[in-house]
């Protein structure tokens, strides 16, 4: 029983997420295009229109792949594509902060709300709807899947494995990466490891290097997209994965520290795991900025 909630949970948990995203992508339809083509004149209107996009797509995987494209249509330069990446990190982070609130009790308003106005409201606006219904769904999935985890946790082969990752942090972002990558979401995967910190089934520092795993494994999607495409389509796809790996690596040695900083911030351990999430995406972004010229050049010479 507690398996198939899992599953449904789950299921929920990512087709809330699509929802959410559509809606959102359809009530900007065109003009997200034409701007996005826009705002990346520069690097620097790259980096903060990659923030702004991913927020309003709700995807940094939509907005890496939307790139790739568009680097291989020629509709952007490869190296201002590459400050639209370190942008899209930044936006990604929107969705976890959302799902640290503790909105069980509304939830079901939420969705009766987001379906009442995608069924009955006529204009372009009804997509807007359509996003909060698949808001409400996320929240609803949350609630699932702390159902289904709970008991399923108790098993003795999980109890093992989440044992032997104790404070192993090395597998705790390998095991975030392929989660992540069989999730194709970040997100979904941040979720998870909220339920799992907030029940006290993983600590603080483990469910850190789950993220940063996470950041790795998102990338998947955008590298399988380019696999086809053309070389400078690929170099967008390698940044992707570079920029996450140089921040697993950057904060990897300070998990500790880190997760101790995060207490005395303060806030639920969902909140905690949601603000690691954002501070890795944040400083990984900005301190990767200023290296795009470094970066440029070592994406030409391995592949030229």
């Amino acid at each position: 029983m507690y398996l198939s909630t899992t599953v449904l949970g789950l299921s929920l948990l990512l087709g809330g997420m699509t929802m959410l995203r559509q809606g959102l992508q359809s009530l900007a339809g065109l003009r997200l295009r034409q701007a996005l083509l826009w705002m990346t004149s520069t690097p620097e209107r790259g980096f903060w229109s990659g923030a702004i996009a991913t927020a309003l797509l709700q995807s940094s995987t939509a907005l890496t792949v939307m790139t790739v494209s568009f680097v291989d249509a020629q509709l952007l330069p490869f190296e201002n594509a590459l400050a639209l990446i370190l942008g899209s990190n930044i936006g990604s982070t929107l969705t976890t902060q959302l799902l640290a609130f503790p909105l069980n009790r509304i939830t079901p308003y939420i969705m009766i709300l987001g379906a009442l106005g995608y069924l009955f409201i006529p204009t372009q606006w009804r997509f807007l709807f359509l996003s909060i219904f698949g808001l409400g769904v996320l929240f609803f999935a949350l609630s699932l899947l702390q159902t289904g985890l709970t008991p399923l946790a108790e098993r003795p082969a999980i109890q093992d494995f989440i044992r032997q990752l104790g404070d192993n942090h090395l597998k705790g972002v390998l095991a975030g990466t392929i989660l992540s990558a069989l999730l194709h979401s970040a997100s979904a995967t941040t979720g998870i490891v909220m339920l799992l910190t907030e029940d006290g089934r993983i600590t603080l520092p483990t469910a850190l290097a789950f993220i940063f795993g996470a950041n790795i494994g998102t990338c998947f999607t955008a590298v399988l997209a380019a696999l086809a495409s053309s070389r400078a389509a690929q170099r967008v796809a390698l940044f992707h994965v570079l920029l996450n790996v140089f921040g697993v690596l950057l904060f990897l040695p300070f998990v500790g520290p880190l997760a101790y900083g995060l207490t005395l911030i303060g806030g639920s351990l969902s909140r905690q795991v949601a603000n690691a999430h954002t501070i890795f995406n944040l400083l990984s972004s900005l301190l990767a900025f200023p290296l795009l010229p470094w970066f440029t050049r070592l994406l030409k010479k391995a592949l030229p």
